[in-house]
């Protein structure tokens, strides 16, 4: 296939290839309205905004922006990338002449660039491919490589419309560089072009460390890998007699141009190590840091290379390898001894350190849903159907270019498993991969056709995953609970702060939502997704769980905010009884609100301000804080058997809580919120874990023995607390109580049954349509 006819085949091929992308990922936005997604995309949102009114200059001479991490401000120039925000205002002056506003032009512009990672990807599968051997390898991998770009779950679920974040545009820059990286080894100021295309990932993404990395370590692997081959592979001797009749052993040779390979990779690091000392958030300091070790080594190991082919050339270097392989392993041994001292140093940490050890992580680290530890599940979810040609293709990246794909397989592979987040980061060269293996095996003339109907059924089944994460709403839509419906409550409550408090009121909540709470609403945040005081969101997490007194005062002293805002979802649920059907409120029924969360705010709180979280907790002198918190306030959450109390029904279990004292259970609990819901027949529905009215009398589940439904209360607890089999749960109250049954008047009922009490804090708004997101003022 000469060139013409590659350009014929190729460019429309993509283009089709391109609609079919961008059509996938805008089509959320058909079904769910232009909602940013997440809560990260938020922020970037309004710095693109407060861009476009101030110019970029404030990202280097720094703004105080006091409407978030309240009382203290922070300067984002110092903490976020400005990449992204910048990406969306080139969108923005693309689509402006059409009549589309900032808001619509960041929702669709990561749909845009992750469409466009189809050329980029073809790009990467060429350069790939055409080591492969095959005829029109390049042209073949590479197109197999886009069409499974446009339809993967891994790229669409990070690369919708509505995710303005950092990965869309990191998987469009991610094979583009490495792609140039690749070219380099023929034409070194590729090199530049890969610093380039690399390095703006640094300026949108911290996991760009990796890819720095990732260069270095290539840069080590080439050359080590060839040099080895060469120094253990056997020689071919001439044979004696008649030697003028035989050819002369050939002499030893590298597939590539160490001269090329150290100009490339020079100038690549130049130009990244340029573009991360000119971001605020890291400065020329970076360069000298643990990140930029493996980077450094790939430098001096290219230049190490290249003088000695010079000099030596290939054989007597050969040679020398084969005496001095000692030489090599000591160093491999010093260059681990460096990464062992950085790490015991405290050089990498946060995320970083969670990614290469996944056991040591802190409660904060482990508490975001996307940093845990990575299930086999979720690889199937997204890599499932290409697995098997992933693995095909491994003994077939061993060229040159498929070396880069090879280390970036084996590391991002192992960074994908330690932690939910990084499965993302995998997918550039799992397309790739798989597309090799694809090309490979359909070109076998035994089993080329039963592998096209393999190939056929995997693409199938990618098609179908990917629709289906196309088709999902945004967070916000679903009040960032995992309902499988849509719910309003979340956009109702940030419209009611955003037009009934005065505007920058602090409002304190749980971090996830301080982003909402400030772009949305339009109030001020005390914590959010990118909050690194850890005593902040430990001090938030302290207010929640500790007594409604003492929580009251560390929100309206410490933090000088009146207002606390929370979530928990909850349905009713109809339970046969013998004197017919009764109703009960099944919590955290979709799954997803503060309740399951104050766990963790448990242990972020014992973890960053512990004397005073055992102290306001009331942890009994001789009883670990665990135990106690476990056994006495909370549930610890995970699936039956555990040591704690849950509540079985339908199939499914329920954690329940252990007292109602506390500040974020008394305000989630307590009945005042369902009177402006279900007015007054909500007297007549019990939480589940409360039991149900008999007549006169109140019975508790543990009594009525429901089948499919009975709380469990920990019995495997330490000594010391023996006796909890049959613990009370406490705070709580079966009399009447006055309650207010209309927040916007503070009319009040005497009601029976009320859960639990609120005092000093007082409930003042109440979601609609579901009644999930409350709002409590403190009033002493």
């Amino acid at each position: 296939m000469d060139r013409r006819e590659k350009i014929l085949l190729v460019i429309p091929a993509l283009l089709a290839t391109f609609a079919m992308a961008l059509y996938v990922r805008m089509y959320r936005v058909y079904l769910w309205g232009w909602w940013l997604d997440e809560f990260d995309p938020y922020i970037r949102y309004y710095l693109a905004r407060y861009t476009l009114e101030h110019g970029v200059g404030w990202w280097w001479s720094g703004a105080h922006f006091t409407q978030f991490w309240y009382p203290y401000g922070i300067d984002w120039g110092k903490v976020l990338l400005p990449g992204t925000s910048f990406y969306g205002l080139f969108v923005y002056s693309i689509l402006r002449p059409f009549g589309v506003d900032l808001w619509h032009a960041v929702i669709a512009a990561p749909a845009i660039m992750n469409a466009l990672a189809v050329f980029s990807a073809f790009y990467l599968g060429y350069r790939v491919g055409s080591e492969l051997g095959v005829p029109n390898g390049g042209v073949r991998v590479g197109l197999v490589t886009a069409l499974l770009v446009a339809f993967m779950p891994a790229y669409i679920e990070r690369g919708v419309a509505a995710w303005f974040d950092d990965e869309p545009i990191s998987l469009f820059l991610i094979p583009l560089g490495l792609a140039f990286l690749i070219d380099g080894l023929k034409r070194p100021w590729m090199g530049a072009l890969a610093g380039v295309a690399l390095g703006y990932i640094a300026w949108t993404w911290g996991a760009h460390f990796y890819i720095w990395n990732l260069a270095g370590l290539y840069a080590l692997v080439l050359p080590t890998y060839y040099f080895l081959k060469l120094a253990f592979t056997r020689r071919e001797e001439a044979p004696r007699g008649r030697k003028r009749q035989q050819p002369q052993p050939q002499a030893p040779a590298l597939p590539f141009s160490t001269r090329n390979l150290f100009l490339s990779y020079l100038l690549f690091y130049v130009v990244y190590a340029f573009l991360v000392a000119t971001i605020p958030r890291y400065g020329v300091a970076s360069l000298t840091g643990a990140f930029n070790i493996l980077p450094t080594f790939g430098l001096l190991a290219a230049a190490a290379v290249w003088a000695l082919d010079t000099r030596l050339g290939v054989s007597r270097a050969t040679e020398l390898l084969r005496r001095y392989i000692w030489l090599i392993l000591a160093v491999t041994l010093a260059g681990i001894g460096v990464f062992v001292g950085a790490i015991a140093a405290g050089l990498i940490g946060g995320k970083f350190l969670a990614t290469l050890l996944p056991f040591g992580r802190s409660a904060i680290v482990a508490s975001v849903a996307e940093h845990s530890t990575t299930q086999f599940y979720q690889i199937l979810i997204r890599y499932g159907p290409i697995l098997p040609f992933i693995i095909v293709s491994v003994p077939y990246l061993f060229t040159p270019g498929g070396l880069l794909a090879l280390t970036y397989l084996a590391t991002a592979g192992y960074a994908a498993a330690t932690m939910v987040r990084l499965l993302v980061l995998l997918a550039p060269v799992a397309t790739v991969s798989a597309a090799l293996g694809v090309v490979k095996l359909l070109d076998s003339r035994r089993l080329g056709p039963l592998m096209l109907l393999a190939a056929v059924v995997s693409m199938v089944m990618v098609l179908v995953s990917g629709a289906s994460v196309a088709t999902q709403p945004t967070q916000i839509v679903m009040s960032a609970v995992a309902s499988p419906y849509p719910s309003d409550d979340f956009l109702d409550a940030l419209m009611w702060l955003k037009t009934r408090l005065p505007p920058y009121e602090p409002v304190a909540s749980w971090w996830d939502y301080g982003y909402w709470i400030s772009v949305v609403g339009n109030k001020t945040s005390l914590a959010d997704n990118s909050t690194i005081n850890a005593t902040q969101i430990g001090k938030i997490g302290l207010g929640m769980m500790a007594p409604p007194q003492i929580g009251a005062n560390i929100f309206s002293r410490e933090f000088g905010t009146k207002y606390i805002l929370a979530i928990m979802p909850f349905a009713i649920y109809p339970i046969n009884l013998q004197i017919g059907q009764a109703p009960v409120l099944i919590h955290e029924n979709p799954a997803g609100g503060d309740f399951l969360k104050s766990y963790w705010m448990t242990r972020i709180a014992l973890e960053n301000v512990k004397k005073e979280a055992e102290a306001v907790l009331g942890v009994p002198a001789g009883v670990s804080a665990e135990d106690f918190i476990y056994t006495r306030v909370m549930s610890y959450p995970g699936p039956p058997p555990g040591s704690y109390a849950y509540f079985t029904i339908g199939g499914y279990y329920f954690p329940v809580p252990l007292n109602l004292n506390r500040t974020l259970y008394a305000m989630l609990f307590s009945k005042e919120r369902l009177f402006p819901i279900y007015g007054n027949a909500s007297q007549y529905l019990p939480w589940v874990f409360e039991g149900v009215e008999r007549g006169d009398t109140f019975t508790s589940f543990r009594a009525l023995k429901v089948t499919g439904g009975n709380v469990y209360l920990p019995v495997d607890v330490p000594q010391k607390l023996q006796g909890v089999a049959t613990y009370v749960i406490q705070g709580w109250t079966q009399k009447g109580v006055e309650v207010v049954v209309d927040p916007l008047t503070g009319r009040t009922e005497d009601i029976p049954f009320v859960t639990a009490h609120t005092a000093p804090l007082r409930l003042v708004y109440v979601s609609k349509p579901y009644g999930w997101v409350v709002v409590y003022q403190v009033t002493s």
